[in-house]
């Protein structure tokens, strides 16, 4: 679970009144300078789509029980994502900031809530039509301004359907919107007067912003920009321009089919021309749409001279899945199967000397980024040096070149889905698996199905399912108290090891025995990774190693741990290509009929660089190794 706040880069930005638009900078170019508009950390806010100001609607009309679309259509909307359990995201329009919508993960559901701002425009164009709605007496009125909580005695009037948790605001006897706060009892025990203690939490607000806009386009937004959204284009260019002047390599630019690549390749048109490749990895696991997307990007960029290469991890991660489980945010053995290898294998060899990869990679999007240094050597692809243009850009800028130069971007933007990447990321919310439920139902159940395989194989409850407990390979503290919270009894580790050994000493001697008979002749194809070969009739040996069908021998524990290492690499092998693309000799290969690796005897050094980076061994081994 997200804590914060995070500050990743300024954490405000600046609106103009008279065109009720988001500013980039501090001036507007139609009206001077703009008021400044505080927002929670990290602030990589973005416009909010049809769909988004429908579900808006939607939520907040289920808990205050009104429609809002006299007070928000035509409006410049922006959601700003903040820390918290789940998803949680401010509303903002006309300046400030409406109110929130926060998933609790606990009911798996939406909830509303509203700032003062909200509050009073609510109470303004409904007043008591509305629900959630408490009314004080005049004498409670100041010490609520001041911060204080909400007394029964003070209680007036209750909307009757208020139960204990539920948002409400707080408005005094002469109408005006004093408060907004969490109710501790349902509405028949606010006005018991018998009872002590605090009746309605307040929120204490310092500020009050609330104003009435009018309506605005986002070419409104445009042109109230166009100055600042320039200047952040031409850095950009000029950034590129120098980057590829310095790195004497072919240009690519690392396409996901999401926006922060889209701003990307539009900057590289811009800047470059056609003089460029695009580098898609279709994982396996993309949105059918994303591949559509692509497919209709190409054949617009081929027209201008720009080539497409793909990186195809076929049903890598299907076939994976068997061997490594479900995966997790501690264990990502997806990103090294369904990207890492395919990519690794592609721009070796499409680029053997290396490519200059242009990348949408920006400092809001996660604090390891941040900190990561906007040119960088990519250790797990060698060829690969990669750069990011719009590194310090929010996504409020990225949208606004899109839209400022019209690019056509992936159409699941449309759709609430504001993850654009594998459908099934672990690093997904509950909150997004929910949106991924309503919009995309036949990829949630697809994959609802293969992880209720799992649930069943590894004894587990519905609820790590339902929950989200499947995201992690061992629970975090905060996942471990979210099951004691729900009465849910889980495993703190999930463990999945098809192929098991054990290691004794005996006679100065190491040997290790496997739960299954040594497949001698697919050890055969890989035992050259650990040393000069011997083949006798019922043995393999490499150095000082001997394998045989019931077991392997040898004097050194290392060097028997290394052995079993082997064996799991040669049985468990997904054919990812990882360390194909990492072996400085061209040794290794992918067998096209069992896409597991072969190793080539004339060409292998055994200097076992391959050992270092395979999945199986840093991630599914981790008893063993280290973390990737």
């Amino acid at each position: 679970m997200r804590k914060g706040p995070v500050f990743l880069g300024k954490a405000y930005l600046h609106w103009c009144e008279k065109c009720n638009v988001p500013l980039i900078s501090e001036n507007c170019d139609l009206h001077g300078k703009g008021f400044r508009l505080d927002l929670t950390p990290p602030a990589d806010v973005r416009f909010a789509f049809k769909s988004d100001v429908e579900f808006i609607k939607r939520e907040f009309k289920a808990h205050y029980g009104v429609d809002l679309s006299e007070i928000i259509d035509g409006k410049i909307v922006l959601m700003n994502k903040t820390p918290g359990e789940d998803d949680v995201y401010e509303i903002i329009f006309d300046g400030y900031i409406f109110g929130w919508l926060r998933f609790d993960p606990a009911e798996l559901r939406w909830k509303a809530s509203l700032k003062l701002e909200g509050a009073i425009a609510l109470w303004k164009f409904f007043g008591k039509n509305m629900k959630k709605w408490v009314i004080v007496d005049s004498g409670a009125k100041e010490p609520i301004r001041r911060g204080a909580n909400v007394l029964a005695v003070g209680i007036v009037e209750v909307e009757p359907s208020i139960k204990v948790g539920d948002d409400v605001i707080v408005v005094s006897e002469d109408g005006e919107v004093i408060a907004t706060g969490i109710a501790k009892r349902d509405a028949h025990e606010l006005l018991d007067k018998t009872r002590r203690g605090t009746a309605i939490k307040t929120r204490h607000q310092k500020k009050v912003n609330y104003r009435e806009g009018k309506k605005a386009t986002i070419e409104d937004v445009i042109k109230a920009n166009k100055s600042a959204l320039e200047n952040k284009v031409r850095e950009a260019r000029e950034f590129m321009r120098k980057v590829a002047k310095d790195i004497e390599l072919p240009k690519a630019v690392a396409f996901s089919g999401g926006k922060d690549s889209l701003a990307v390749l539009g900057l590289m048109l811009e800047e470059f021309g056609g003089n460029f490749s695009i580098f898609f990895n279709n994982t396996g696991i993309e949105f059918p749409e994303t591949i559509e997307y692509v497919e209709e990007m190409k054949k617009e960029l081929e027209k201008r001279g720009v080539g497409v290469i793909v990186a195809d991890a076929k049903d890598n991660f299907w076939h994976g899945i068997n061997v490594f489980s479900p995966p997790g945010r501690d264990y990502r053995w997806c990103c090294k199967v369904a990207k890492l290898g395919p990519i690794t294998l592609t721009i070796k060899k499409h680029y053997p000397q290396g490519v200059l990869m242009f990348v949408g990679q920006r400092k809001y999007e996660s604090i390891q980024r941040a900190r990561q240094p906007r040119i960088w050597k990519n250790p797990w692809v060698p060829n690969e040096i990669g750069a990011s243009p719009i590194f310090h850009w929010n996504a409020l800028e990225v949208w606004l070149y899109i839209f400022s130069r019209k690019l056509k971007y992936n159409p699941l933007y449309e759709r609430r889905l504001d993850r654009i990447g594998c459908f099934l990321c672990p690093s997904s919310s509950l909150a997004e698996f929910q949106t991924l439920k309503e919009e995309k139902p036949e990829l949630w159940k697809k994959w609802e199905k293969e992880l209720e395989k799992w649930r069943k194989r590894l004894d587990l409850p519905r609820e790590w399912i339902d929950y989200g407990f499947w995201r992690w390979k061992s629970l975090t503290s905060g996942q471990k108290a979210f099951a004691k919270k729900l009465g849910i009894q889980l495993p703190e580790n999930r463990y999945w090891e098809p192929v098991q050994y054990t290691l004794k000493e005996e006679n100065e001697r190491y040997i290790v025995t496997f739960n299954t008979r040594i497949n001698l002749k697919r050890i055969k194809e890989v035992v050259p990774i650990l040393g000069e070969v011997e083949k006798g009739e019922n043995y393999i040996k490499a150095d000082n190693i001997i394998f045989t069908q019931e077991n392997v021998v040898t004097r050194d524990r290392d060097e028997a741990i290394a052995a079993y290492y082997l064996i799991k690499r040669a049985y468990e092998c997904v054919g990812c290509g990882v360390c194909v693309g990492r072996c400085p000799e061209n040794a290794l290969s992918i067998n096209p009929k069992t896409r597991k690796i072969v190793v080539d005897y004339s060409k292998c050094t055994h200097c076992r660089k391959c050992m270092d980076i395979c999945p199986l061994l840093k991630i599914k081994n981790v008893r063993e190794g280290g973390q990737l």
